[in-house]
């Protein structure tokens, strides 16, 4: 199950409405918080944003698989000899060779570390959601205490609900 269930809310009033509803609920207080102006503010909300995490990722899979795909590419043209480029020579060739490897171990990077999710899905930072006014009210603990704050939030007039993994 999730780690952090997020609610993200148009106004003040609405946020502390679903804050007390939880409260009233049995919710201990140090599992619940609200993000916004005069409560918490965005910077603390990237722990568990998807959008952060996501692009954290995927420049850790770039740097990794950028010197991967150098390594691969000089191999590759040591192996076949496939000149791109004959009057450059061996040396120019291997150069070539792993620099056009290093543009595929980025491009893989960029993939598979959550970039083309990035950009087809269009999710905007929880940061730039408050600065346009917006609350999140953020549940975070067991699993149990998560089914039961679920319980209650879907029955609240929410702009959005959204469960997050710890990124860790």
């Amino acid at each position: 199950m999730a780690d952090y269930l997020v609610a993200t809310v148009r106004d003040r009033i609405q946020a502390e409405e679903v804050y007390l509803a939880l409260q009233e609920a049995g919710l201990p207080t140090s599992t619940l918080s609200i993000f916004g102006t005069g409560f918490k503010p965005g910077s603390e909300c990237n722990h568990f944003d998807p959008a952060v995490t996501t692009k954290r990722q995927m420049k850790r899979m770039i740097f990794l698989l950028l010197p991967l795909g150098f390594l691969g590419g000089t191999i590759f043209y040591q192996s076949t000899r496939m000149d791109l480029a004959p009057s450059l020579g061996r040396i120019g060739n291997t150069i070539i060779g792993g620099v056009l490897g290093a543009g595929s171990g980025a491009m893989g990077g960029f993939s598979i570390g959550g970039g083309l999710k990035l950009m087809l899905d269009k999710t905007v930072p929880y940061e730039q959601q408050l600065q346009a006014g917006k609350y999140l009210v953020v549940v975070q603990g067991p699993d149990l205490k998560m089914r039961q704050a679920n319980r209650i939030l879907t029955t609240l007039d929410l702009e959005k609900l959204e469960f997050h993994e710890r990124p860790d």
